[in-house]
């Protein structure tokens, strides 16, 4: 914090010298997750043994210093970064709309912290769901980029986690506007990462302003085909499928019903590309300081463990399948012909702590590498509320979250959608989401 109040004071003395804003982001305070590196912190893979200090700014951090931003603090993350509860050596994130639900991760800090406007924009990584999911569990926005649109140079120290050697990363801002994610995308594209990054696709960021110049095909899913959404989804889906169905909009664009493709053997495939080392990194670091293994660790590593450690063969054959997959998924886009899906973005509401154990609705779109943002929406868990007399589990896990449904107190959760384009569209993601502004008040 002293830092930040000292970069702040020269950034008025910046002013008062020279008359304008260092950049468009002048003044302006931001938060860091816990891994991306800040010169003169220290940055951590979610367990003691990977702490360390960082002697220099991440590419991203850099960018948005010189453009007048003020670094004022780091955020939770849960323990090995690998799952939605940020519970780690720093402590557990609470939801700020019910303590006794999660505040997602592996952002859960960043999200809580925007949430209880305590920060104004801060950073996230996805890989499965890590700013969508805390993002949604917490009422903001949050937006997962196709890989390599944003620079990460400097995100991850040490050994990265093994499951990217199947699944990209991605990164992307977390707020509460539309505009402010039009900013952030903006001003970072706008100093040309991929000169410095050459992992960086060169592009141009046009978000908010990108003009369709046709009707927008919307697509709605109302559940996946492998986990029915827990009873406050499930009303906002009703929502914004009312809302865009409205006879006066029809000039706007096109609403029809979205089957998702392969939704269970996409689950199916990611929970084998995330550890192709049987977990081994993540016992050993853990182990070697000692600390306690947390619940969800705990799961992530007795799911990793049957697969063992995969040889180079074995994950030739993976990429294959999921190269097949993102094939005959992209084809199922084109066979119903929608420019954007809209639907869940979690099972549920926020769960319970300890209790993620399905984030489906996200992870598919890292499998296939498709941009999204999650939207919130006037919807709020309430008390009371039941599953449908005729509900049918479209598998065990349906069942189980059902169950967890059942058990807990969601109360006053709030609940967000996710709307999601093909990979590389991006830009036309965030014309889609100028049209649905106006159209759901979005803010």
């Amino acid at each position: 914090m002293e830092e930040a109040i000292d970069q702040a004071q020269r950034l008025d003395t910046y002013y008062n010298e020279h008359g304008k804003p260092l950049g468009p982001l002048h003044g302006l305070p931001i938060s860091i997750k816990d891994h991306i590196q800040v010169a003169g912190a220290s940055s951590s893979q979610g367990c003691i043994i990977s702490i360390s200090p960082d002697s220099q700014d991440s590419d991203i951090v850099a960018i948005l210093r010189r453009q007048g931003a003020v670094i004022y603090c780091k955020t939770n993350q849960p323990q090995s970064m690998m799952h939605l509860e940020s519970d780690s050596h720093w402590g557990r994130v609470l939801n700020p709309f019910n303590v006794h639900l999660s505040a997602g991760g592996s952002t859960g800090g960043e999200a809580a912290l925007i949430a209880m406007k305590a920060s104004v924009l801060g950073i996230g990584t996805d890989i499965g769901g890590s700013i969508r999911g805390p993002s949604a569990f917490c009422g903001i926005y949050g937006f997962k980029a196709t890989s390599n649109t944003l620079p990460m140079t400097g995100y991850i120290k040490g050994a990265p986690p093994p499951a990217l050697l199947n699944i990209s990363l991605s990164t992307g801002p977390m707020c509460r506007s539309l505009r402010d994610m039009d900013l952030f995308m903006k001003c970072v594209l706008s100093a040309k990462p991929h000169l410095l990054d050459p992992n960086v696709v060169p592009s141009t960021w046009t978000g908010l302003g990108t003009l369709l110049n046709r009707r927008l095909k919307v697509g709605i899913i109302s559940n996946d085909g492998f986990i029915e959404p827990q009873p406050p989804v499930k009303r906002a889906v009703s929502w914004v499928k009312s809302a865009l169905s409205n006879s006066k909009l029809a000039s706007l664009g096109e609403v029809k019903d979205f089957k998702v493709f392969g939704a269970r053997e996409a689950w199916n495939q990611v929970l084998r590309l995330y550890s192709p080392d049987g977990g081994q990194l993540t016992k050993k670091g853990i182990a070697s300081s000692g600390e306690p293994v947390h619940p969800l660790t705990e799961w992530i590593l007795k799911d990793a463990e049957p697969f063992g450690v995969r040889t180079a063969l074995d994950l030739t054959l993976l990429h294959k399948q999921r190269d097949d997959f993102r094939l005959a998924f992209a084809k199922s886009w084109n066979d119903q012909d929608v420019d954007v899906v809209i639907g869940p973005s979690f099972v549920g509401p926020a769960c319970a702590h300890d209790t993620a154990f399905y984030w489906s609705y996200t992870s598919l779109y890292n499998l296939v590498d498709y941009p999204g943002v999650v939207i919130p929406t006037p919807i709020r868990a309430e008390s009371g509320e039941q599953y449908d007399k005729d509900y049918i589990p479209l598998s065990d896990a349906c069942l189980r979250v059902k169950q967890l449904w059942e058990g807990g107190d969601f109360v006053g959760a709030p609940v967000n959608l996710q709307v999601v384009a093909r990979r590389h569209h991006d830009n036309e993601l965030f014309g889609a989401l100028q049209i649905l502004k106006h159209i759901l008040d979005l803010p």
